[in-house]
């Protein structure tokens, strides 16, 4: 279990894969490394040298009370790729993993090759989450609304900064796919780091990372996200302010794509790790003619 002492905390990381590009994987809240492990990761590992490491206070990675913002994760980031050595490297991101690739990359263009976010959230851009109208509610299992997982839950508490008691339930929940299947996520480890911490607080938090600021994003961008997610409206918006960024959409799936249909998330994002640059530049050259021609078809 190699760890690395990054920023004052020691850091838990694990290399894989083929002596090609960098590409670096980013989890997202409350879950680990070991997600990419669920058939993600051996669909990169022919062609490229993959590092995946646990943020701060996940998995293998030293708690500490605060630290959880986007910046302050990215700071991380910067020094970790310091420290193993790589300069310039490829981002994937699921969730809020995503959205630390994307705050590291405005501050440090230089050291990013191309970044996917896997259907992550942005803070700045919460007014577009599908929150009251979400098709997600129905249906919801009966140990789901046990926990108070509802609507009504949600729209009470989304006006507040703290969410750690809807993380704290969300975990409660056994798992309904993966390796986990029907285990729960809220484990000794999960509960210390919601009880000792400030990251229900602190990961929602802009910390910089404004709208104004999204438009100065040179990087190469994928927003990859499921079809039924919540934050699905932000993909295309992000694609509109962000100039060398494109959308993608895994179909009937929604948030946790990369654990319910790793297979089809690979096939979608392969093709963009082999040429970030050239991928996006493709994807707004057909975005573009589409516009075109049905401004024509309008007309006629």
């Amino acid at each position: 279990m190699p760890k690395v002492l990054v920023n004052g905390i020691q850091v838990h990381y694990q290399k894989r894969g083929a002596n090609g590009p960098d590409v670096v994987l980013i989890h997202g809240i409350t879950s680990n490394l070991a997600m990419w492990y669920n058939g993600l990761l051996n669909g990169f590992v022919s062609e490229f040298h993959i590092t995946a490491y646990d943020l701060r206070g996940h998995g293998l990675t030293d708690i500490t009370p605060t630290g959880y913002t986007s910046e302050n994760l990215a700071a991380d980031l910067r020094a970790l790729l310091d420290v193993l050595g790589l300069d310039k490297v490829i981002i994937v991101g699921h969730s809020f993993g995503g959205t630390v690739g994307l705050h590291f990359a405005l501050d440090n263009p230089e050291r990013v090759r191309g970044l996917v976010m896997m259907d992550s959230g942005v803070a700045c851009l919460r007014y577009l989450r599908i929150i009251q109208d979400w098709w997600g509610w129905e249906g919801r299992p009966s140990d789901m609304k046990e926990k108070g997982l509802s609507l009504d839950k949600f729209l009470t508490l989304d006006s507040q900064q703290d969410v750690t008691e809807v993380i704290r339930h969300g975990l409660s929940v056994p798992r309904r796919a993966g390796f986990k299947k029907g285990q729960t996520g809220l484990t000794p480890r999960q509960q210390k780091l919601l009880d000792e911490t400030r990251l229900g607080y602190e990961f929602r938090d802009v910390a910089g990372l404004t709208e104004e600021r999204l438009k100065t994003v040179k990087t190469p961008v994928m927003a990859l996200y499921g079809e039924t997610s919540p934050y699905s409206k932000m993909a295309a918006h992000l694609a509109k302010i962000m100039p060398n960024t494109c959308h993608e959409v895994i179909e009937a799936t929604g948030h946790f794509y990369a654990i319910h249909k790793p297979t089809m998330a690979v096939e979608k994002i392969l093709p963009f790790l082999r040429d970030p640059e050239g991928f996006v530049r493709q994807r707004k050259s057909e975005s573009e003619a589409v516009e075109v021609l049905a401004g024509e078809l309008r007309e006629k």
